[in-house]
């Protein structure tokens, strides 16, 4: 993707958000608009879920807050959900968000906050409220049962923060108190003689996707101020537990660095472990880790040890839940008095079980059976092996299906039949990576015994300990490697707190420093992909899974550019499904920067989502055989080819080559016009019009003169005696319409076109009528491009804002250009996903619906949305559209070509 494609979103989304923070009757539009090209901004999510609860939109208001609330622990959320709750009259949820607003956060003591929260305390049942002022103090208002009363304590105190050592030997940071994030906390330095200072902060940082809600406040302590002081040193609240990046030893940064790609001698050949050590380090999410040391305890190899490090944990139930493990000897528990992190927490078991091989476990996992046996027996393969990663759907470097990671977390029950299928395929493969991932990690007796422990006085709370243990690992001879036949999954996800990720960056730049080359050396493996195969291969194994038993086997050959085309081939293969048979379909594979790179796109199979199998891509210019001899084993029966868009040539020889029926459905006219879409420029400057569908040698002239937007370059007499030959050939050539029906058989005498329809126009819709007048609201519903009508839109929309009209119009979707629409004052919403399109209607209100579309389109879903929302369309009299709104009498047909005057005149009358 190009840079200027990147940060479009991004520039839409704050253009949209300043808009919306000025007020207004459409301050909601705007930030609806904002959040829907910046969703995961809080921000925005804040300003949007207020503006909601001003428009008495409390379900939507209140599910804001929630979400809000519930991942960044704001009082504001917490504070705006008691208030949607109690607008919806719903006592039970104002009572379970002012409990944690009470209980977890600092309050002013501003009489206007108290009297509503003691008010809605009262009318949840309660007769006082206690409440923590910036003090400290602990305050009871009014008298009996007392909401609030049982405070948090550690979270009205908790300091969060990152401290970073500096070149010159100083430290850097912030920190932030989130309980009451309106003014610096107090922050103490403390020597490892238990000397102890203040630390001074300064002014607050800018808000950055880090810390968006949270103000952080910065410090530094120069290395004259530590002269003196013993490292490490440990930076904490005054009521204790460090910040994340503390304890820190500025000493640690002064080694030399050791170029990341450098290699020590080979090591012996290792002697026998003294046994298998499981190391668990444990800290939240009794359910998650119940479920992942179950996995370990049901897997384990006989005699292996299950070490379990409860790292303070601030979740009572789940240290009871490990003690009681302890207690029944089903594991060894080991518990830090104050939380260390991922580091500490792996060497206080690593010095429980010297000489042992070790897999180090995060709590969030699922072991399946038989993976421990798999990544033994590839550390033992070979000598030079120092750690071995499996294969996981969330595991950096190690990530399947998508090697980018992302991946959705599988159940025990799958994760089990995955790594059965990866070690039927893969066996004891090997693929040598630069560094092995922490989720779970083999490391052989002999590695460990020579490179040491983690490295908390670096790399504290954790990320990338493992990084640099495996580096040092290379340099001591060893290699990490991925065992391509094993799966494990992990549920993953950087934690949404600001230290997280501040610690993330802190931790790989001093990795870098250190070994100078990391990045780049991941860089280059992530660019040659050496894994490619493996994961092809088990890609390849749960695609005959998927067609085995199937009563047929069919292809669908379509585009990846999503729209009407990946609609209905999904309803097809729906429907392939429900009839017991199995759907493939081969699409192109959409490119990273698909504005610069040019057609043929690379053909990727798959049975489900786009992405569930991403392996299966081909090159259908050098690797047509190889697909051809997987689909043949595969059983394909019958191909339906839907698009070409984007795809080889060759993949119009599929159905022949594997000697099976094709059946062929009209999405378009490309089969007779290189544009597809009958449209053309009788100028250069000019916009696109219907080009009335002229004799050949017209349509030849046509794209002689304009070579934009020709999608096929065969020349249109060649084009067209392919597509006759293709039709002649073709078991069944369908179109959605009756419209597109003909218009095919007209340009091709003797072929039949069935016209079936992708929805039923018969079904009864209610259409309201408009207002007779006053204003209008316009909407113009889809994606909205040169061909659906953009030009027309943006010049109704300057005449109806030149002639003083009562007409605004709202593009409920996207379009080619929402800037110029904007210009011309036309609301954008910004594009929606399948079955967003009625919620955002209904949002709208809009009178009646305009779809100015100027090409004979063969169906229009649009219209059919418009009906459900019951709005009255006005089309243009061409196409599916036009045809259908004739045939049902449900809307209005306007001859196309009308001046946008005269379509504005229409629309203030139009109407049932």
């Amino acid at each position: 993707m190009s840079r200027a494609a990147r940060h479009r979103p991004q520039k839409a989304a704050s253009e949209a958000w300043a808009k919306g923070r000025l007020g207004g009757a459409v301050a909601r539009d705007w930030l609806e608009r904002a959040a829907r090209f910046a969703p995961d901004d809080p921000r925005i999510g804040l300003d949007l879920a207020r503006a909601r609860l001003d428009a008495d939109d409390f379900a939507a208001a209140r599910a804001a807050y929630e979400r809000l609330a519930r991942r960044y622990d704001v009082a504001t959320g917490w504070m705006g959900m008691a208030l949607a709750a109690l607008r919806q009259g719903d006592m039970t949820g104002v009572t379970t968000a002012l409990d944690v607003l009470l209980t977890r956060h600092v309050l002013a003591d501003e009489p206007g906050s108290v009297a509503f929260l003691r008010q809605a305390a009262a009318m949840a049942g309660f007769g006082a409220i206690a409440l923590t002022r910036p003090d400290g103090a602990r305050v009871r208002l009014g008298t009996g049962r007392c909401l609030g009363e049982r405070a948090d304590e550690l979270a009205l105190t908790r300091v969060e923060g990152l401290v970073t050592p500096r070149a010159d030997g100083g430290l850097e940071g912030w920190a932030a108190r989130p309980a009451w994030p309106d003014e610096p906390p107090a922050l103490f330095l403390t020597d490892a003689t238990g000397r102890r200072e203040r630390v001074r902060l300064g002014r607050a940082l800018p808000a950055d996707d880090n810390a968006p809600l949270l103000p952080r406040y910065r410090f530094r302590v120069s290395a004259r101020k530590l002269a003196g002081l013993v490292p490490p040193f440990g930076l904490a609240g005054a009521t204790g537990g460090d910040i994340f990046g503390s304890p820190v030893d500025p000493r640690a940064l002064a080694e030399p660095p050791r170029r990341a790609e450098a290699r020590g001698p080979l090591p012996p050949a290792p002697k026998p472990a003294a046994g298998l050590a499981l190391v668990m380090p444990a800290y939240r999410g009794l359910e998650e880790t119940r479920a992942a040391l179950e996995s370990v305890l049901d897997s384990a190899p006989r005699g292996a040890r299950v070490l379990v490090v409860d790292d303070a944990s601030p979740e009572p139930g789940l240290s009871a839940y490990l003690a009681g493990m302890a207690g029944r000897g089903r594991i060894e528990l080991f518990r830090h008095e104050r939380n260390q992190g991922f580091c500490a927490a792996v060497n206080t078991a690593l010095a429980k079980a010297p000489g042992h091989d070790v897999v180090l476990l995060n709590s969030d996992i699922l072991l399946p059976p038989g993976a421990l046996e798999t990544l033994r027996d590839v550390a033992y393969a070979n000598h030079a092996t120092g750690t071995v990663t499996p294969l996981s759907n969330e595991g950096s470097l190690a990530s399947y299906p998508r090697a980018q990671g992302g991946n959705q977390m599988p159940d025990l029950a799958e994760t089990t039949r995955l790594n059965g299928l990866a070690r039927a395929v893969n066996g004891l493969d090997a693929v040598e990576v630069p560094t092995g991932v922490g989720f779970c990690l083999f490391i052989r007796h002999d590695c460990q015994a020579a490179v040491g422990a983690l490295r908390g006085d670096l790399y504290a709370q954790g990320y990338g300990e493992e990084n640099d243990f495996c580096l040092r690992a290379r340099q001591a001879g060893f290699v990490s490697v991925l065992a391509t036949g094993a799966f494990v999954a992990h549920r993953g996800g950087v934690s949404f707190r600001a230290q997280a990720r501040g610690l993330m960056a802190r931790n790989l730049a001093i990795l870098e420093r250190l070994f100078p080359g990391y990045q780049a050396l991941v860089a280059a493996h992530f660019a040659a992909d050496p894994a490619a195969g493996a994961r092809a291969r088990l890609d390849e194994a749960r695609l005959r899974e998927a067609v085995s038993g199937a009563r047929e086997v069919v292809l669908m050959i379509s585009h990846s550019h999503g729209g009407g085309v990946a609609r209905q081939v999904r309803a097809e293969m729906a429907r392939v499904r429900a009839d017991k048979g199995a759907a493939l379909l081969l699409a192109t594979e959409f490119p990273a920067d698909p504005e610069r790179t040019p057609y043929p796109w690379r053909a990727r199979l798959q049975a489900g989502e786009a992405d569930d199998m991403p392996g299966l891509s081909f090159a259908l210019e050098t690797a047509f055989d190889q697909l051809m001899a997987l689909l043949r084993d595969l059983g394909v029966g019958r191909v339906v080819l839907h698009h070409t868009l984007g795809h080889h040539p060759r993949v119009r020889e599929i159905a022949g080559a594997l000697g099976v029926a094709q059946e062929i459905v009209v999405h378009d006219y490309g089969a007779f016009c290189p544009r597809v879409n009958l449209l053309s420029r009788p100028a250069p400057t000019e916009p696109p019009r219907y080009c009335g569908e002229p004799a050949e040698a017209a349509c030849v002239a046509c794209c002689a003169r304009d070579k934009g937007g020709v999608h096929e370059r065969l020349g249109v007499r060649r084009l067209r005696a392919r597509t006759r030959a293709e039709f002649a050939a073709a078991s069944r050539v369908s179109a959605p319409s009756r419209d597109a029906a003909r218009r095919m058989m007209r340009h091709f005498p003797g072929v039949t076109v069935e016209a079936t329809p992708w929805e039923e126009d018969a079904l009864p819709y209610e259409l309201r009528r408009p207002p007779a007048t006053g204003k209008r609201r316009v909407a113009v519903i889809g994606g909205i491009g040169p061909a659906k009508g953009f030009e027309v839109l943006r010049d109704c929309a300057l005449d109806a804002r030149a002639r003083g009209l009562g007409l605004e119009f709202v593009v409920v979707g996207g379009s080619s250009d929402d800037e110029r629409l904007i210009e011309a004052g036309v609301f954008v919403t910004g594009p929606y996903q399948e079955g967003e399109a009625q919620g955002l209607i209904a949002q709208l209100r809009p009178d009646l619906a305009f779809l100015p579309s100027i090409w004979p389109e063969t169906w229009c879903f649009a219209l059919t949305e418009a009906w459900r929302a019951g709005l009255w369309p006005v089309v243009f009299d061409l196409g599916a559209q036009g045809e259908r709104v004739r045939t049902t009498g449900r809307g209005l047909a306007l001859p196309l070509g009308l001046p946008p005057g005269r379509v504005n005149d229409v629309l203030l009358r139009a109407g049932p």
